[in-house]
């Protein structure tokens, strides 16, 4: 008689999650809501605009409709990177449907409770399509995944580390020069960049037997331990494609440069009254990829709440004592976008009817088989 408890506590699950984004995004609102009096260092005073100030202002419509794009742009780069995932594990695959089943994962994220709800539908089809070879269908939904995370940290730390040593070199100093939490946040993502594509390239020296014994300790490991080990598989298997992982790098980096350039123009949707609390692209390149990976991690329907709060906090690293409302504005105007995106994409994805792939060849069957027990060390030939 307890058999339906499980599935209970999921769906008890879910609406707490969502009670819990609306109440934040909700809290959020309406802290901000207000123009505030602030005291400065100096002893003076100074006035901070709410939400309500920078609202009533005169949005952008022209830069609101260029946003719409850039979004679009983005979640099309990614449909484009796991399908070449996917192919790369010689999987028979269409770009129609990584674009069908891409849209209808781009709902879910959006609208459903969890950090991966939408990876995981994209899973779920693309393994059901793939019965003999569910692991390495699963694994490209992994690995599409890891890359996004792992290119949004490239993104912020070397190209904003770059911006850095221009000013360094120029000697005039600069917004980031001049900024300790800015840089901290460069090396943060370096470190993290450099730890990831060494830990890559590592897999390269795993003997086979070696692969086992760790996948065998990381599936130990309390409630993680599957989640470790899908990544330590999915790491060795396209450990072996390095020319689709650069594919995918190459892919993940026009979608992020479309995501800086998406909320570089959303802040400016409702303009600040004082402009100079606009941040500049170089700052944005910094402080937005923190922002998206938060969202993104976060198990809150589309990281709601959290990412506005995330925007509002970086922003005020960047121009303190105005421009937490003018990140969090932007991300609000991101979220409608987000919203209209994601229910467009359901409805065309209900309009596409689903198409069987087209059966492998024997040679490709053989091909795949052979390229799956290369040992992790080896390179295919």
């Amino acid at each position: 008689m307890t058999a339906p408890a499980e599935p209970k506590k999921r769906s008890w699950t879910g609406v707490i999650k969502y009670v819990v984004g609306v109440a934040l995004l909700a809290f959020v609102i309406w802290s901000n809501w207000n123009d505030k009096t602030e005291v400065a260092p100096d002893g003076g005073t100074y006035a901070v605009p709410g939400l309500q100030s920078l609202l009533q202002r005169q949005p952008n419509w022209g830069l609101y409709a260029a946003c719409g794009l850039l979004c679009a742009g983005v979640v099309g780069s990614q449909y484009v990177r796991w399908f070449v995932l996917v192919r790369a594990l010689d999987l028979p695959f269409t770009l129609r449907n990584a674009v069908r089943l891409g849209m209808v994962g781009t709902f879910y994220n959006t609208f459903l409770p969890g950090a991966i709800g939408g990876d995981l539908i994209k899973a779920f089809f693309i393994a059901k399509g793939q019965p003999n070879r569910r692991a390495a269908a699963v694994s490209t939904v992994v690995a599409d995944r890891a890359l996004g995370l792992f290119g949004l940290l490239v993104f912020g730390g070397f190209v904003g580390g770059g911006v850095w040593v221009s000013e360094m070199m120029s000697g005039s100093g600069g917004r980031i020069s001049d900024n300790n939490k800015l840089q901290w946040i460069i090396v943060g993502s370096v470190a993290a960049a450099l730890m990831v594509a060494f830990g890559y390239l590592a897999l390269g020296w795993v003997s086979p037997a070696r692969a086992e014994k760790i996948d065998a300790k990381l599936k130990g490991v309390r409630k993680v331990g599957p989640t470790l080990a899908e990544l330590f598989e999915t790491g060795l298997r396209f450990r072996r494609r390095p020319l689709a992982v650069l594919a995918g790098v190459g892919l993940s980096a026009v979608g992020h440069l479309l995501m800086m350039l998406l909320f570089h123009f959303a802040v400016q949707i409702f303009p600040p009254g004082d402009l100079n609390n606009l941040g500049t692209f170089a700052e944005h390149i910094i402080i937005a990829p923190i922002g998206y990976i938060v969202q993104a991690v976060v198990p809150l329907p589309g990281g709601l709440g959290v990412a506005e709060l995330s925007f509002g906090g970086l922003y005020e690293l960047i121009r303190p004592g105005g421009g937490k409302v003018v990140g969090l504005t932007g991300r609000l105007a991101l979220r409608v976008i987000e919203w209209t995106l994601g229910g467009v994409c359901y409805i065309v994805y209900l309009t596409m009817k689903d198409e069987l792939p087209t059966p492998p060849t024997k040679q490709e069957v053989d091909e795949a088989a052979r390229l799956e027990t290369v040992p992790a060390g080896e390179q295919p030939r």
